[in-house]
């Protein structure tokens, strides 16, 4: 009886081992499937891999969301103690649990004596972090504290990596926009306001306080924001203590007996100043029961149990470092913004530091960052290889997918020296350079007086200023471009950005001295009042500025002299007739001036003439009142710029279309041919094409047909030396023969040959010779 009683209780048992078995089972999958709804990898990477680590990764939940309501108990509690106090306070409670739970001085090794002066040092570290913290939650409330504060110093330190190293890949590229958005949109674009008397509401608080606070009111700001920027301190400060903080646990034997042990020291060191608060400052404690029950939770949310979790979670989670990097921000941000929806205290720095649409942002943004900077989807991408060329055996060659991306990636720091270092090295880039710092340094300078001020005419002209500094931007872009080495996709290089560059900005100019044309054209008939208020001071700096760029601009907007240098010259000849020659002269000739520098030139030409026209318009309206002037000027102005940008206009557009360099005229054009045609050994000439390239690049690609008997070569030398002489720096040649030319007829099909082939044929007087031109395809 007492073995059948036995059996149905085992029987009766089993069932309840099987649905705790199907709960366990149905926790994990829930945690798999709905709080890590990412990718298989990354679910791999980060999803708890037992019923027990999911267990404990909810407990590192659970202990975020009571640090949070400690954070937001630490803000009452701000308003009734000073900062200095309360910090001591809470450290001193909960050394009442550290202390026995680990027994840091009693228990394991000895430390060594040249530790000690480490654990101090990181205890004054802790202290410092610790008051810049609490002083961020007095100026901004619990809600901004956490967003900033309870970043991860993982993610922040990944998204810096990131720039330094410049090996993140587009997707850590994102988590650092949102990173930067979040906090540009938390710090500027955040609608909290001020406290209204902030010496009523922190008259508890030390002078220091009351001094930050006036400071950051004299720039117009709200309290919050110079919490953001303390916090932002206290985060960067964070990063280099959690890092020693690891190094130092291992040579002290773990990381609980050293957090009691500076936990202890920092203490001691907040004690004297704790005491001078305490006996110096007037404390303003609603209720004595409501006061040590917050202080008690406080200590234990915030200081105890956060850690202990966090320590237990790196523990058991699967990928810890990444997992509590990743949702532990997460959860704070969510949890705190709903407990600022619902908080109830009356205490009045919860109410003011409220929800606006700029925390919702930051919010969102740092959500995201913390979600994608923390991703192991590096590991997935392709291994696909990449086509680089082909070897002497004539087989294709392939890098490993990995590796090119690898190599393609390069610091953002490296590669802004390396930009520079390039911009200096050239005159051109370099006077841009040069203009471009002092243009947006006078631009800086009337936006700052503007403000201070309130003068809009000063911010306008520093808009107008800005919008002269992008065709700067654009003009030094393109000058470093144009030095690129040719590619695999441009095998011309990159000579022709400068010469788009120079068309954009001409197409520009045209189009505000249109507008400043229909403008003055319509004030000349109504002249409406100019108030010449800092007007003529505006001006005058302008002209002085513009002056400078005139000086730096002097000698590269007008006709250059230069060298084309090249790789020598290539020939290809084969035995059956038919020579290929690539030329590449070094010859010294006169070609127009650069189209990048000559538009650049015409900008700052057209400030200076708007400068004086601005100075004579204001000295007469204020001598003699005649306002009609402003709008004369104008109009001159506008035709002066139109007149001045139409000839750049036309010769950057020439370039564009592949005309013939306007330094081979017509005269000079027939010249050349016919000295072609007049060569010993050549019969005819047929496919020239010529265009400019660039500025100092003229090309030239030709057929001719020689008599069989004449050496190709010999011709061939001819022809480079005679097309030289005409300033043609790029010279490709193709020489044909009579039993080349007839094989390749017979072997052309006749519709292409009706298609390609329109000739102008001409016979000299003996009918001897047949002179061949073709033109385009």
């Amino acid at each position: 009886m007492t073995r059948r009683r036995q059996a149905t209780c085992c029987r009766r048992r089993r069932p309840k081992r099987r649905d705790r078995n199907r709960i366990n089972t149905f926790f994990v999958h829930f945690l798999n499937n709905i709080l890590f709804c990412t990718s298989t990898h990354d679910r791999n990477a980060f999803a708890p891999t037992s019923t027990r680590s999911a267990w404990y990764f909810l407990v590192l939940i659970i202990s975020k969301t009571l640090r949070c309501i400690g954070v937001f108990f630490v803000d009452i509690l701000a308003t009734q103690v000073h900062v200095i106090g309360l910090l001591w306070l809470l450290n001193t409670i909960s050394l009442g649990v550290l202390l026995p739970a680990q027994k840091p001085f009693s228990s394991g090794k000895p430390v060594r004596k040249s530790l000690h002066v480490r654990i101090a040092q990181l205890s004054l570290f802790k202290c410092l972090v610790e008051v810049l913290w609490f002083y961020g939650i007095t100026f901004c409330g619990p809600l901004r504290s956490i967003l900033m504060f309870e970043q991860s110093p993982t993610v922040i330190l990944i998204a810096l990596m990131s720039i330094v190293n410049g090996a993140g890949s587009a997707a850590k590229t994102r988590g650092l926009i949102c990173l930067l958005v979040g906090w540009v949109v938390l710090f500027i674009m955040d609608s909290d306001s001020a406290i209204a008397n902030h010496s009523e509401s922190h008259k508890h608080q030390s002078g220091l306080n009351h001094v930050f606070y006036h400071v950051v009111g004299w720039f117009g700001l709200s309290d919050h924001s110079g919490g953001v920027f303390l916090l932002s301190l206290a985060v960067f400060l964070r990063m280099i203590y959690e890092s020693n903080f690891r190094h130092l646990a291992v040579e002290i034997g773990g990381p609980k007996r050293l957090y009691a042990m500076t936990s202890m020291i920092a203490s001691l060191l907040l004690t004297p100043f704790a005491v001078l608060v305490f006996v110096f400052s007037s404390s303003y404690i609603h209720s004595y029961l409501e006061f040590p029950l917050l202080l008690l939770l406080a200590a234990a949310f915030v200081v105890v149990i956060d850690f202990y979790a966090e320590n237990i979670a790196f523990q058991h989670v699967a990928d810890p470092v990444m997992a509590i990097a990743r949702w532990s921000p997460i959860t704070m941000f969510t949890i705190g913004g709903t407990l600022s929806l619902f908080w109830s205290d009356a205490s009045a720095p919860t109410k003011m530091h409220g929800i606006s649409a700029g925390i919702i942002i930051t919010t969102i943004c740092f959500s995201i960052a913390s979600f994608v900077l923390t991703s192991t989807q590096d590991s997935r991408r392709s291994v696909g290889g990449h086509f680089i060329g082909i070897s002497e055996d004539g087989m294709p060659l392939f890098t490993h997918g990995e590796a090119f991306l690898e190599k393609t990636s390069r610091s953002l720091v490296r590669f802004c020296r390396e930009t520079l270092r390039e911009i200096l090295a050239n005159g051109d880039s370099k006077r841009i350079f040069v203009f471009l710092c002092a243009n947006l340094g006078f631009c800086g300078v009337e936006f700052l007086y503007g403000f201070l001020t309130n003068s809009l005419g000063l911010i306008s002209d520093g808009f107008h200023m800005l919008f002269d500094c992008s065709a700067l931007v654009m003009g030094l872009v393109a000058s470093v471009m144009a030095r690129w080495s040719a590619s695999r996709h441009f095998s011309y290089g990159y000579g022709r950005v400068e010469v788009l560059s120079g068309f954009i900005n001409a197409l520009f100019l045209i189009v505000i001295a249109l507008f400043i044309f229909l403008e003055a054209i319509q004030r000349l008939y109504d002249p409406p009042d100019v108030h010449t208020d800092k007007l003529l001071f505006v001006a005058v700096a302008g002209l002085l500025v513009n002056l400078f760029g005139m000086y730096a601009f002097h000698g590269s907007h007008g006709h250059s002299h230069g060298s084309a240098g090249g790789g020598g010259d290539d020939d290809h000849s084969h035995g059956h007739g038919h020579s290929h020659a690539h030329g590449h002269s070094h010859a010294h000739g006169h070609s127009h001036g650069n189209a990048n520098m000559q538009g650049v030139f015409l900008h700052v030409l057209a400030d200076t003439l708007g400068s004086v026209f601005v100075i004579i318009s204001t000295l007469l309206i204020q001598n003699f009142g005649w306002q009609w002037v402003d709008p004369l000027c104008s109009l001159i102005l506008s035709l002066l710029i139109i007149g001045s940008v139409i000839p750049l206009l036309k010769s950057s557009a020439s370039v564009l279309l592949q005309s013939v360099p306007e330094s081979l005229d017509d005269k000079k054009f027939e010249q050349m041919f016919n000295e072609v045609l007049q060569l010993d050994g050549v019969q005819g000439c047929s496919t020239l094409n010529c265009w400019q390239l660039k500025s100092d690049t003229n090309v030239i690609s030709m057929s001719v047909q020689a008599f069989p008997e004449i050496n190709e070569h010999v011709v061939r030398q001819k022809l480079l030396q005679l097309l030289r002489k005409y300033e043609l720096q790029v010279i490709t040649i193709q020489i044909e023969k009579d039993d080349c030319q007839q094989h390749g007829r017979a072997a052309e099909a006749p519709d292409v040959q009706q298609q390609s082939r329109t000739a102008l044929t001409t016979t000299d007087g003996g009918g001897a010779r047949v002179i061949r031109m073709e033109f385009g395809n």
